[in-house]
């Protein structure tokens, strides 16, 4: 055997599915090996859980009774040695910095993703592609949902959380707004969702925009909802999840046509208190040490500081740079410039400094608000306390804040509520959560 060369056999073609550990949660990786007609070997990667199919493997070498697979489009490689009888093979996952034990099985199937609130043709209703003009010129695309008989109706906005969203608010195989626009319509209600900058159909770029720039292309999307020929103008409401409640409230404070306003684990603390409480959750999710703890937490708050007292971005990179050779020993301009990029990047740098008390005190508009006390995006029971604080002294007529049982931040029913588990749920939101929302939307549509 030539060592380096591709075995010109099928042993191990096929497909050969094994489950990563992480600190979130397990997940599930399917690789689908094949052998081209010159010998070489060749396949993709599926990771089920995650929502992800059919990605390319760049590399796939057997020499020997070893096996390695690059996967350049995630950066990633997996390097094992295989088993006598051909049915398993032992090794390792690398990603990044991660360096995972995975062990592959071969399986006959693919895991199978249930969604059974994925709806399905015919559809009760109609659905149309629209653009959206933002405010400074740029083009967002969406897609509006109608129920069938051609009159006005009340409408619905849908704004997602954090991160480049596409309309459907994709996660790990989830598409929530396409379940939320699909409940919604077929309770009467007009459903807008749409793609963020630089995703999907929409023009721009995707990084860079803060929280409240978001909130100004949130704004564009009212504008074309009401000005549908199909909506009541008079009776319009937002939802919006996590700091897409953040965006929805700033929407409702500036536009008096909203009617109604629905946060769904909405943070209700300062940016830098929400990111604190992450790193609670996850000590603790991972059994971390009291000194240890306090380690992270020094490290953290002087970042914060630094973020908080420089209004300079040379200043800011500065006590940065001090901070990553102190406390975390990084060395190499390279990776310590990539840091600092991380920690000055505008989106950070506001949502660090965002309270969104005061906005939530403003609100002069009914309210609903859920949270689940599985959430580990958040501390549920503490971000209700702040925002039922902040709402009471608000001149809201109607405030109803729900913190239900077992559900994580996407409000599905959970086990772990860690990110790392969301794919393998079978429903994209609870029910519950969907009647309770559509309830209270159609009692202050009336």
């Amino acid at each position: 055997m030539v060592h380096g060369q591709p075995v010109a056999d099928t042993s191990i073609t096929g497909s050969w599915m094994g489950t990563l550990s992480v600190p979130d949660g397990e997940f599930r990786v399917v690789f689908h090996l094949r052998r081209e007609q010159d010998g070489t070997l060749t396949g993709t990667m599926d990771s089920p859980d995650q929502g992800a199919t059919g990605i390319r493997l760049s590399e796939v070498v057997r020499d020997a009774d070893t096996l390695r697979i690059g996967v350049r489009a995630i950066a990633g490689q997996f390097a094992g040695v295989i088993q006598d009888d051909r049915q398993s093979i032992d090794g390792q996952w690398a990603q990044g910095p991660a360096r995972l034990s995975l062990t592959l099985r071969r399986t006959d199937a693919a895991p199978a993703i249930e969604r059974p609130q994925e709806p399905e043709e015919p559809l009760p209703y109609r659905e149309r592609t629209i653009d959206i003009q933002a405010r400074d010129g740029t083009k967002l695309a969406g897609t509006i949902t109608l129920p069938e008989d051609g009159r006005p109706h009340p409408a619905v906005l849908l704004v997602a959380g954090a991160g480049a969203q596409d309309r459907d608010a994709s996660v790990a195989g989830h598409r929530p707004f396409r379940v939320w626009a699909d409940a919604l319509t077929r309770a009467g209600f007009a459903v807008l969702r749409y793609d963020e900058r630089g995703v999907g159909a929409s023009g721009g770029t995707p990084t860079g925009h803060t929280t409240a720039e978001l909130s100004v292309d949130a704004e564009s999307a009212m504008d074309a909802l009401a000005g549908q020929p199909w909506v009541d103008a008079s009776r319009l409401a937002v939802i919006g999840h996590s700091e897409g409640g953040t965006i929805a409230t700033m929407v409702t404070n500036r536009d008096d046509r909203v009617g109604a306003l629905v946060l769904l684990a909405t943070p209700a603390l300062s940016g830098d208190e929400i990111l604190s409480d992450q790193l609670d959750i996850r000590a603790d999710a991972n059994g971390v040490d009291e000194r240890t703890r306090a380690m992270q937490r020094g490290t953290q708050d002087r970042i914060f500081e630094a973020i908080r007292s420089n209004p300079d971005s040379s200043q800011m990179a500065s006590e940065l740079r001090r901070i990553m050779i102190d406390t975390r020993g990084i060395q190499g301009q390279d990776l310590i410039q990539q840091e600092i990029q991380r920690l000055t990047a505008p989106w950070l740098r506001s949502f660090i400094r965002y309270n969104p008390a005061p906005a939530l005190r403003s609100v002069d508009e009914p309210v609903l608000a859920v949270y689940g006390t599985k959430d580990t995006q958040l501390k549920p029971a503490k971000n209700r306390e702040a925002l039922q604080e902040a709402l009471a002294e608000s001149p809201s007529p109607d405030v109803t804040v729900r913190e239900m049982d077992g559900l994580n931040h996407l409000l599905q029913p959970a086990t772990s509520g860690r990110p790392g588990e969301y794919g393998r749920i079978k429903w994209t939101v609870s029910p519950e959560v969907l009647s309770l929302v559509t309830d209270w939307l159609q009692d202050q549509s009336k």
